[in-house]
């Protein structure tokens, strides 16, 4: 969690990145000095990050494989919404920048074709914003996550006489109607759970499901479906994103301060959907996340709103999720003989998730006393929420200030392997094809919910008037798009360096995870 402090101050240097390629070859002289405020915001429903080496050959879905090159991983981004301002840009159509887009990918250092994104970027001034429903495109990573169509609404405000005091000086938002993720864990390797060397009596020899450990023994589907069923995860009702930065009086001080948020908000989460063993995580409140920089460190703020998120199977309340219970694991194993011998009823061949069996009938049995306990778990499910990391950086360009940065999200969800499979996957015994194999300490990850946001104003606060030197000629946008200023426009999401902002949002939403040889094993059972 060290890098993530760091990488806060990613999205900023994306967006600097970002105007610079929108920028045309012929710019004319710099705007003098004014304004002194720097802000950006960013705001994803769903990041997904696979490492370099993370698949192996043997893998359910080996094409995955070929995603992460070299030492660099494959990111993708789903329901993205960015915001830029700054004041001191070099063009001014560079001021203030609002872009939404359903998906971004980064294979190593190259981007990805994408469908289309809306942007709109101001000075001249909008006064309306532009919205634009925008289709995903077919991405390799498709076989892990599915999206809806998503509602792309953006909007990038300058004024003539007050500069960036208007409002909200830039805004996007997206709205994605539904949501699936992880219908397989391509970092196994696709192997029988029965081929498993586990210990003598760890597995019952009746137990025998139709699917293997690449698919949580048959829990997962393997494969994409419209529906969402057999996936790890769902969000059925969509997810909307906001990101948008503010000019505001400072406070106890006559000055104006620059703020920048993000919101997630969605109203539940299905994991295991469609499973009789799945469970529901509701979203009691939302997660806000606010950076306020006001010229003085001493009034500057992070302020973040912890998220709370109660998890339910059917009508029984599991746990609740907020600012003093951060983390839960949802074990998920297999039967051992004495399981059979404390329940009568007849269990299907599907793994034991959170203390519950599916029976024979396709019922939800849960499991209590020593029935409870004579589980060999292999996998953790791990819900994490907020996770907030903030940061501070003194400046010295194009601003001299501290700039302040954070990052949250909504719902982390990690699968983590136990000691009991990383012991079996690397015992080798037996003739078994993709063993012996060195599971890597986080199977599969899906943050739901990225937020980060920072702000940089020099001392006395922003500046409300504009001063600018000689536009430069021609359109205020580069002339290969050939449309003028005001007008948002929709075309691939290469035009404006998708690698810039990725980079941004990506870098900073899935954590680094240096490989560690130390594997997680599950709370014990009560």
């Amino acid at each position: 969690m060290r890098h993530r402090g760091i990488r806060a101050l990613a999205l900023g240097l994306a967006c600097g990145l970002l105007a610079i390629a929108t920028g045309p070859a012929s710019a004319a002289r710099e705007p003098a000095d004014a304004g002194h405020a720097i802000g950006h915001a960013g705001s994803a429903a769903v990041m997904l990050r696979l490492l370099p080496g993370s698949i192996p050959e043997t893998s359910i879905l080996p094409d995955l494989a070929q995603l992460p090159s070299g030492d660099r991983p494959f990111d993708a981004g789903y329901g993205l919404a960015t915001t830029q301002l700054n004041t001191n840009a070099a063009l001014p159509y560079e001021r203030s920048i609002a872009q939404a887009t359903p998906e971004g990918s980064l294979f190593g250092d190259v981007e990805t074709p994408t469908g289309g994104f809306l942007v709109q970027t101001a000075a001249p001034d909008n006064a309306e914003p532009t919205t634009e429903r925008l289709r995903a495109p077919d991405s390799p990573a498709d076989a892990l996550v599915s999206v809806g169509d998503t509602t792309a609404t953006v909007h990038a405000r300058w004024s003539e006489d007050d500069g960036p005091c208007v409002d909200t000086a830039s805004r996007a938002s997206t709205t994605t109607d539904r949501l699936a993720a992880g219908s397989a864990i391509p970092t196994l390797p696709d192997i029988d759970v029965t081929d498993l060397p586990l210990p003598k009596n760890a597995r019952a020899a009746g137990f025998r499901p139709d699917g293997g450990i690449g698919t949580l023994g048959g829990l997962l589907s393997g494969e994409q479906r419209e529906d969402g069923d057999g996936a790890l995860l769902r969000v059925p009702d969509g997810f909307d994103t906001t990101s948008d930065i503010t000019v505001v009086d400072a406070p106890a001080s006559d000055g104006k301060a620059v703020r920048s948020t993000s919101t997630v908000r969605t109203e539940a989460i299905e994991l295991l959907p469609g499973s009789p063993l799945g469970m529901t995580a509701t979203v009691r409140r939302e997660a806000s996340l606010a950076v306020t920089a006001t010229g003085d460190t001493k009034t500057s703020e992070v302020d973040f709103e912890d998220p709370t998120i109660t998890v339910t199977r059917g009508d029984t309340e599991l746990f609740t999720l907020n600012g003093r219970n951060r983390t839960k694991d949802i074990p998920i194993g297999v039967p051992t003989p004495a399981l059979y011998e404390h329940t009568k009823t007849k269990l299907a061949p599907v793994p034991i998730v959170a203390g519950a069996a599916q029976t024979a009938k396709g019922t939800r049995l849960t499991l209590t006393g020593p029935a409870r306990r004579a589980v060999t778990d292999l996998f953790v499910l791990r819900l994490s929420v907020g996770g907030l990391n903030q940061t501070s950086a003194e400046m010295d360009s194009p601003i001299t200030g501290t700039e302040f940065a954070a990052s949250a999200r909504l719902l982390d969800v990690q699968l983590l392997p136990t000691r009991a499979l990383a012991d079996a996957m690397a015992s080798g015994q037996g003739d078994v094809a993709g063993l012996p194999y060195d599971v890597p300490s986080t199977l599969a990850q899906y943050s739901l919910g990225e937020q980060t946001a920072g702000a940089l104003v020099a001392e006395g606060g922003v500046e409300c008037g504009t001063i600018v030197a000689d536009a430069p000629s021609g359109n205020a946008v580069p002339s290969a798009v050939g449309i003028p200023s005001p007008a948002a426009i929709s075309v691939p999401l290469l035009w404006v360096g998708s690698v810039a902002v990725l980079i941004g949002v990506a870098l900073l939403t899935v954590p680094f995870r240096t490989p560690r040889r130390t594997t997680p094993s599950p709370v014990p059972r009560e």
